[in-house]
């Protein structure tokens, strides 16, 4: 009954939807809307790591793309989801609670922060933010200093050594109005209950010259391991665009963002040898008071296009903010875990509750000429960011001795103190395109100056260069390579252990860097179907580690630590024929920590991700849907080291299938299978705090567009 309910809840609301017709703004005729299209997997351009609008062929680096189609065929819950459908992309626990909430680890190297944009968000918020709002993801592989500047994420963290995702929100379309409506139930026996209403409405007025969309979505949760009576959750978000064509090249736009998520709060389950520790994948050990609430808006300004023939511009003004407010019980995260069955067993309480700001203006100008045959586009670009954060927050945990029990951890925490950070940057680039017949060229430099507490300063440079080279110049087999480095400073790691830490001096003054070399190849052999293999290997230099003074037991950091992450990558995304589409990819990492001489699988060292569309004109144009994922066994980490031979990850293999028919050219009923055959295991930890993936998932929608 429970399943027949809430799948019926999705596909009623949208019945009740009134249909309506789209009209073009150009002749106010009717335009037929094909009810299911061809899912299309590859973008024809795009910016993002290169900062200059390019065929993704022709980029000197690696960037991989979901697109509006995949990101709707897909269906992911959240962003974080979405991202682990991406091989050799991980994410530290799937929670806004953990210390490096909302950032990812990319070709081996955690902390790869997610901008929205190219502008940085706010808090752990991008976890759990609703694909539905966004029409494309780009993930940058590699050190990104050279395109983005040393990262800022928590006052002590490493980031974007590995690279960066950037998430672009759905913008108005001049080419027609549209009204885009989406019903959708699910049920899983242990993952829960879903329900989701959405729409993406696009108007064009004012002559063609301004256009607005508005996408919005509502879902309600039941999770499967809240207890009974921890009540549901419930997430509403939307992403209002406005456009203006001030000119016919130059377009002056707003784009605004809110969401508010009030969830049962979770922190995962103990494993043991890859599995539950005294529970089922889907236990908990929350209390039904126990809540995650957030609530994250903003906007951005934006002014993009051709001033003259000669001059583009790219202007961007931001700002976002974060309330976070968590109240939670869950599994003891370090190491030393022992069940005890009389009672003494290890919890961790966590509670807090703080207001996270970023600011961000950027200015970029384009300059685009010839010389001698050879067509140049020379950046200059400037741009200053401050990410603000106040408030409180923390972990405590209980039994052995301790004193910390449920009715006085949350006086525990607040009594560790109140604290306000502020970090700054100003960030200058420089970068040169040169494109001569099949050969591109690009080199470029970025300088950044850190201001952060205590008054600490620092400089850092992160040069890059990268050619791609299209070896018959017929545009379908292309060389690339790229040498880049992102130079970010230590602040905030205390230097010796009798330091007070009141001033700069008692802190590290040095910067860690990591430098990567890759090397790939892309094939068009079919359509628009695009092959690339590329080999990488990045080296960490300077980062901190953590020591301890051997007559005082007190502890510091020392600018010794050496790490390299080397691997294989191999994607294949795009039309093969005008009815089928695929994506696909592979990842290889080998990880070594130069500092101790260990080399264990940190994360999964063989993955693949598949998903494949099929449109079939013999059957009323349905569309079929089907795909898997594969990640090998990993070793669960403590503090970035191995946490024992028993906390293994073990091998994960899930299947999924789905399928979208036509009803009428306004409708379309779909129906998919998530996790076919119910396999579970380890998604992400945070420590060893272990996220399991979702068990068998069915479900049903209802997709209008008028």
């Amino acid at each position: 009954m429970k399943l027949f309910l809430t799948l019926g809840l999705g596909v009623v609301a949208g019945m009740a939807i009134a249909e309506g017709t789209a009209k073009s703004p150009a002749t106010n005729e009717v335009v037929r809307v094909t009810a299911a299209p061809l899912p299309r997997y590859r973008v024809a351009t795009n910016d993002s790591g290169t900062l200059l609008d390019l065929p993704p062929e022709q980029s000197p680096f690696t960037v991989d793309t979901f697109t509006e189609d995949f990101i709707r065929e897909r269906n992911a819950t959240d962003l974080d989801q979405l991202i682990t459908l991406q091989p050799g992309i991980y994410q530290g626990g799937k929670t806004v609670m953990a210390r490096q909430a909302g950032t990812y680890t990319i070709r081996g190297y955690s902390g790869s922060e997610v901008l929205l944009g190219g502008v940085p968000l706010t808090g752990g918020v991008a976890t759990f933010l609703d694909p539905t709002l966004l029409e494309r993801v780009d993930i940058v592989k590699g050190p990104v200093g050279g395109a983005y500047g040393s990262q800022m994420g928590n006052m002590t963290d490493l980031m974007g050594a590995g690279g960066s995702i950037v998430l672009r929100t759905k913008r108005p379309s001049f080419a027609e109005d549209f009204y885009d409506f989406l019903a959708r139930g699910s049920y899983s026996k242990a993952s829960g209950r879903r329900a989701k209403v959405a729409a993406d409405v696009n108007q064009v007025f004012a002559e063609e010259r301004a256009a607005v969309r508005v996408p919005m979505a509502y879902e309600w949760r039941k999770p499967g391991w809240a207890p009974s009576d921890a009540g549901y959750g419930h997430t509403f978000s939307a992403a209002p665009s406005l456009s203006f064509r001030l000119t016919d090249r130059l377009e002056a736009g707003l784009d605004l963002f809110y969401q508010y998520s009030d969830q049962p709060a979770y922190q995962g389950v103990r494993t043991r040898y890859g599995k539950p520790y005294g529970s089922g994948w889907d236990d908990t050990y929350t209390r039904p008071g126990d809540r995650m609430r957030f609530e994250t808006w903003g906007g951005t300004f934006r002014l993009d296009g051709e001033v003259t023939d000669w001059l583009a511009l790219r202007t961007r003004v931001s700002f976002f903010q974060t309330e976070n407010r968590y109240d939670y019980r869950g599994p003891y995260s370090n190491t030393g875990f022992d069940p005890d069955p009389a009672g003494t067993t290890r919890y961790e309480w966590g509670a807090g509750d703080r207001l996270q700001r970023n600011f961000y203006a950027g200015q970029d100008a384009i300059l685009k000429f010839e010389t001698w045959g050879v067509e140049h586009q020379f950046l200059v670009g400037a741009n200053v960011t401050v990410k603000e954060s106040s408030g409180w927050g923390g972990f405590v945990s209980s039994g052995r001795g301790s004193v910390i029990t449920e009715e006085n951890y949350l006086q525990t925490i607040k009594a560790s103190g109140y604290s306000d950070t502020r970090q700054a940057k100003i960030g200058l680039t420089v970068q040169e395109l040169a494109q001569w017949k099949g050969l591109s060229i690009l080199f470029g430099l970025r300088a950044d100056w850190h201001d952060s507490v205590n008054h600490v300063h620092a400089w850092t440079y992160s040069p890059r260069f990268g050619l791609s080279y299209d070896i018959l110049e017929q545009g379908w087999a292309i060389l690339f390579a790229n040498v880049s480095l992102t130079d970010t400073p230590n602040f905030n790691y205390k230097r010796w252990p009798d330091n007070t830490g009141t001033s700069a001096s008692d802190y590290l003054d040095s910067t860690w860097r990591a430098v990567q070399k890759e090397a790939g190849l892309r094939l068009n052999p079919v359509g628009s179907l695009w092959l690339s293999a590329a080999l990488f290997r990045i080296d960490q230099s300077n980062a901190p580690i953590a020591m301890t003074d051997d007559y005082t037991g007190e502890g510091y950091y020392a600018d010794d630590g050496k790490t390299y992450s080397q691997g294989v990558e191999f994607s294949a995304s795009g039309d093969i024929t005008d009815n089928w589409s695929l994506y696909l990819a592979y990842a290889y990492i080998d990880y070594y920590d130069k500092t101790n001489g260990l080399r264990f699988d940190r994360f999964p060292p063989h993955a693949v991700s598949f998903w494949t569309s099929y449109k079939a004109p013999w059957l009323g144009d349905a569309v079929f849907g089907f795909g898997g994922r594969w990640r090998d066994a990993w070793m669960m980490t403590f503090r970035g080291s191995p946490a024992g031979e028993d906390q293994v990850a073990k091998r994960l293999l899930t299947f999924d299938a789905s399928v979208d028919f036509p009803l009428s050219d306004h409708l379309t009923l779909g129906l998919a299978i998530r996790n076919i055959f119910d396999s579970r295991g380890v998604e992400s930890a945070r420590n060893l705090q272990a996220f399991a993936n979702d068990g068998r998932t069915i479900e049903l929608s209802l997709h209008g567009r008028f």
